[in-house]
């Protein structure tokens, strides 16, 4: 997303003075796009995008928010009032995807395939709905890409349309007993997700490249590295407030290439790995077949839960027939080596779609810019695992509720509808309401119906993805349906994470929600996935223990399969009595005041013993990634600060 940004800011008109508008930037990117500037505004343009560059930095800070990102609003909110403009004026979606691509490949920092590649997959849909949606305002669009986790008024904006609530029914007076199905036997449930498989990865391959994901076959070192650690201070005060408007100090520029640098690179960096790579580099095949065949070797699997991405992030060259390829392989596999009596029940990521992210409301049909086909692609795929009330939901938006035996009900939800980078959002905010009216509709009938539930979803919330609003009204469910729902599970960041719902009621812990890790190493991550075992009464989880192998030691032996190890069993490894929410709360807090030792193997855990990530992990690191444990709404931070303080005031 960051890269499309950056080909979309770069589209722009003014006169070459030192500063310059909002405004002005708008009408020099549209002279730009129409090829009409001069020697001095096409001097504009390049000092913008050399501000830019190290400016969208700040698309990576999720905690922070300074001057880099009130500098990339402004670009950003140029760049989309300037196609606004030009598809107002009639000009055709061949039209801009051709000049834009021209713009892309002179100044961005990128190959040319990556700029020939996104803006045709993502043109058609901008252009769609900014002729439809008279609402959709340059603001709403930054806004909702640039959100981080710190701060609501990076970026923000004004649109009444994102401001709905869910209504909830009554709690029944009169209690309904929970369907009793004791065993002897314990339910065990595979956790695997984010496969993110690369049909055409290449061994030995190249895994430094000229474009964002690397270790495909066909792609070619990177020739030239743009250092862009450019220190905060040079930013501050190069940016003003006038009026409703902002203007940027152009010499920014000028500091800019004084402190950063684009040279030839004479890097000599290591080739791709067999079994995957730490770096920029989704999974090939027969890494993934290496986790489905040993978690077969469980012999006593009973259900697996998929959590979604099965397709790379080579996302400027994504097709409908590579993913349908790919989507098909992963079921097959699994059925395959767990045969047909493990039930499969899957959910949806947000790489599944054409273009990545990109997930519309059924009423739109349009050839290329739909989502139906996927939903209709998927039911087929599926057809094998699910019942026909749950492939009628799936064509229509992706998820399905599902009883799986008596007493457990698994609601798969679609929660790529409210993700921050699903342009369709700013189309029609209210499909992400209508998704959760019908995840209310389940609950409440399996609530009735004395069944317990485990929601799938795969982008966790409280991350800086999901569209606030939806983040507080899913945690005003949570709350409502607490002794309902006995189990969440997420996937999306590829690290090993829990989160905590807090009752919006009293604020006490209330449910869980756990990340199932990653059968990809992309980005600094060991390959994992999990078995949780339930209790066959309350179907709460007992217990939940995670298998990893170590990628670099992996890769020294190409010829032998991966060396797989325990790493660790929840329960016993953090030495306490249960999963439940009460519990994972009391251990949170005493990771930051009486058991720093449990807080250190939770940010080993984190990134499942990475050789990228666990040895350059400070205190820093260890809090910021506990933070999120205690963060399910967006913005609302007070118990991550709560544990800073009681961190920090220990040192």
């Amino acid at each position: 997303m960051k890269v499309f940004l950056g080909i979309l800011f770069i589209i722009n008109s003014c006169v070459a003075t030192k500063l310059i508008t909002s405004d002005e930037l708008r009408k020099l990117f549209i002279k730009a796009v129409k090829n009409e500037t001069t020697d001095n505004e096409w001097k504009t343009i390049q000092d913008v995008f050399e501000i830019y560059r190290p400016a969208s930095n700040a698309l990576k800070m999720q905690y922070e928010t300074n001057t880099r990102s009130d500098i990339t609003c402004l670009i950003c909110n140029s760049a989309f009032a300037a196609l606004s403009d030009l598809v107002h004026e009639g000009n055709s979606d061949e039209m801009l995807i051709e000049a834009l691509t021209v713009l892309c490949i002179a100044l961005a920092n990128v190959s040319e395939k990556t700029c020939a590649g996104l803006m045709p997959l993502n043109i058609p849909i901008l252009t769609y709905i900014v002729k439809t949606t008279p609402e959709a305002a340059p603001r709403t669009f930054c806004g909702l890409v640039l959100q981080n986790v710190g701060n609501p008024n990076t970026c923000s904006f004004d649109d009444p349309r994102f401001e709905w609530t869910i209504d909830l029914p009554e709690k029944n007076p009169i209690r309904v007993d929970t369907i009793n199905t004791k065993s002897n036997n314990p339910l065990k449930i595979a956790l695997i997700t984010d496969a993110h498989i690369d049909p055409l990865y290449e061994p030995y391959g190249v895994a430094y490249c000229n474009e964002p994901t690397c270790c495909r076959k066909g792609q070619t070192p990177r020739s030239h590295e743009y250092d862009v650690d450019v220190d905060d201070s040079v930013f501050k005060g190069r940016i003003f407030e006038r009026g409703n408007d902002y203007i940027l100090d152009l010499d920014l520029a000028n500091d800019i290439r004084n402190l950063s640098h684009a040279t030839r690179s004479t890097r000599n960096s290591p080739p791709a790995g067999y079994w995957g790579d730490y770096r920029n580099c989704n999974t090939p095949y027969w890494a993934f077949d290496d986790v489905i065949e040993t978690i077969a070797k469980h012999g006593d699997i009973d259900a697996v839960y998929y959590i979604g991405d099965s397709i790379d992030h080579h996302v400027w060259e994504t097709t409908y027939e590579r993913i349908n390829e790919v989507n098909l392989y992963v079921i097959n596999k699994m059925r395959k080596e767990f045969g047909d009596n493990v039930l499969i029940l899957p959910s949806i990521g947000n790489h599944e779609s054409q273009p990545t992210n990109q997930f519309a409301p059924s009423s739109v049909k349009l050839d290329k810019i739909n989502t139906t086909w996927l939903y209709e692609s998927l039911a087929r795929k599926w057809d094998f695992y699910l019942t026909e009330d749950a492939k009628v939901t799936v064509r229509e938006h992706g998820g399905f509720s599902m009883l799986i035996r008596p007493g457990l009900r698994v609601i798969s939800i679609n929660n790529n509808i409210p993700y921050k980078s699903n342009w369709w959002v700013v189309y029609d905010p209210l499909e992400s309401k209508r998704h959760m009216e019908w995840l209310v509709r389940e609950l409440h009938k399996a609530e009735l119906a004395g069944e317990s539930v485990h929601i799938l979803a795969h982008i966790p919330p409280g991350v800086h993805d999901l569209i606030y609003t939806w983040t507080r009204e899913y945690n005003k469910v949570v709350t409502r349906f607490s002794s309902t729902i006995k189990g969440q599970f997420t996937g999306h960041t590829h690290s090993d994470e829990y989160k905590i719902f807090y009752s919006t009621e009293d604020g006490s812990p209330i449910n869980m929600a756990w990340g199932a890790g990653s059968t990809t190493a992309y980005t600094f991550y060991n390959v994992n996935y999990k078995i949780a075992t339930f209790n066959t009464t309350t179907f709460e989880p007992s217990n939940i223990v995670n298998y990893v192998y170590n990628l670099t030691e992996a890769n020294l032996t190409p010829h032998r399969r991966p060396h797989w190890f325990q790493l660790y069993d929840m329960k016993n490894t953090f030495a306490i009595n249960d999963l439940s929410a009460a519990t994972m709360n009391d251990l949170t807090y005493k990771m930051v005041t009486n058991n720093l030792l449990a807080l250190d193997m939770y940010a080993a855990f984190y990134s499942k013993l990475s050789d990228g990530r666990w040895p350059h992990c400070n205190r820093y690191c260890k809090i910021d990634n506990l933070c999120k444990t205690v963060v399910t709404v967006l913005w609302q931070r007070e118990k991550c600060d709560e544990l800073r303080e009681l961190y920090f005031s220990l040192y």
